[in-house]
């Protein structure tokens, strides 16, 4: 919450990260580890790493937070979407149509895309207001 008792959009965009990231990492868990690549573990590892940060950035209110849930998020769609959605291309490729993964993975995925999505675009509204209230107050 903000010091105004009003939910704080980025904190609330960033649990909600965490959140479908975890029920991504738990669906993987679910179809098994087997068909991964250790590139593909490093990424989602690096990923939900990065996650956790800005969660507690945002939840603490630090100043730096912004500028990298912008980055995290919109590179964490793009990564996820690109592994997941795309035919296979590189080791970092995890195709869920070449996989023929289930309907739930198919949800969670989709959810999880939506979440950064959702991360970067609150991070990168977040990032106009403050250059237009500094602008303003010049």
């Amino acid at each position: 919450m903000r010091r105004d008792g009003h939910l704080d959009p980025l904190a609330v965009a960033a649990v909600g990260f965490v959140a479908a990231n975890v029920l991504h990492t738990l669906d993987h868990f679910r179809q098994g580890l087997d068909g991964l690549s250790a590139t593909i573990f490093a990424g989602g590892t690096t990923l939900t790493v990065l996650a956790i940060v800005v969660m507690v950035m945002a939840l603490r209110h630090h100043p730096r937070t912004t500028p990298l849930a912008a980055v995290v998020g919109f590179s964490g769609a793009v990564g996820i979407a690109s592994s997941h959605l795309a035919p296979h291309w590189s080791s970092l490729s995890d195709s869920y149509p070449e996989i023929h993964a289930d309907a739930l993975s198919w949800v969670v995925v989709l959810l999880e895309i939506g979440a950064a999505l959702m991360l970067g675009i609150v991070a990168l509204r977040e990032l106009r207001q403050s250059a237009a209230h500094a602008s303003g107050a010049a």
